[in-house]
């Protein structure tokens, strides 16, 4: 039987397959190992009365814009992350079905509530960058074959520690720690929390954001599944254990709570 973490990882992966080739990453020359590489994530949303699936956004990106490429009108994407254009194209959903008759809400004066036959999942491709991704890449790292230069950048100091906010590959032994994109320390700092960082936020806040919220009581995800560099514990203590620890849901406004949503691993592979 197929658990229910493969049906959603090949739920998002078949409806991104369908998708047209423009984007995607491409293989150059006779070569069939592919030369470029992405993230996948989607949301998709269960039916638990059929047990029905269907991938309601996805979204693929590893970049962000750095300082210097910020617009001063606020019109240019600053993350584009995959699970943050994946959320961007979610709440794009989220309002349309507002305005559908038959819709994942129940049919309720404001603020309008998600039906509790539906769940929402979030997949994946490669563990959440930040704090979740630092016990799996620490593992993979082997600092002591490293240039001298390198291994500077990659080791903990005590500006990492003084400020709690790091560049993400940085402070290995520097656990539930706020971490910024993207992880290189030879690339320009960004304003960008890491993944996990925002996948934390949205376990206390929902994913609905700040405008639908006016609308709509916050939505959770319940369950995150992952691909690569899959480690439970780190997955587990960057996106629940920290707001849980962080937050009391008995006094938190009516709605909200410290969500913990089950991470879950994938034997399905993306083809990146």
């Amino acid at each position: 039987m197929v658990s229910l973490a493969d049906r959603v990882a090949q739920c998002v992966i078949d409806r991104y397959l369908k998708l047209p080739k423009r984007g995607k990453p491409t293989a150059k020359g006779t070569d069939s190992v592919k030369e470029e590489w992405t993230v996948l994530a989607g949301f998709v949303i269960e039916d638990t009365g059929t047990n029905e699936l269907e991938c309601v956004s996805l979204g693929t990106g590893l970049k962000c814009q750095h300082r210097q490429q910020l617009s001063r009108f606020g019109d240019s994407v600053h993350d584009s992350h995959a699970e943050v254009i994946a959320r961007r194209a979610l709440l794009v959903y989220l309002l349309d079905q507002l305005c559908n008759e038959n819709s994942i809400f129940t049919k309720t004066t404001l603020p309008r509530q998600l039906d509790t036959k539906y769940k929402l999942h979030l997949y994946t491709s490669q563990c959440p960058c930040g704090d979740a991704a630092i016990g799996p890449l620490h593992a993979t790292l082997d600092t002591d074959h490293l240039p001298q230069a390198k291994r500077r950048r990659t080791e903990h100091s005590d500006s990492v520690i003084a400020n709690r906010i790091v560049r993400g590959h940085q402070g290995f032994d520097s656990l539930v720690t706020l971490r910024l994109k993207p992880g290189r320390a030879d690339s320009i700092p960004t304003m960008s929390m890491s993944c996990s960082d925002k996948i934390a936020r949205w376990n206390a806040l929902g994913v609905q954001g700040s405008l639908l919220a006016l609308l709509v009581l916050p939505i959770y995800i319940s369950s995150i599944v992952v691909g690569d560099l899959f480690d439970h514990s780190s997955i587990d203590r960057a996106l629940n254990q920290r707001v849980s620890s962080a937050l009391d849901s008995k006094l938190m406004p009516d709605g909200y709570k410290a969500n913990e949503c089950a991470v879950l691993p994938t034997s399905v592979e993306f083809e990146r």
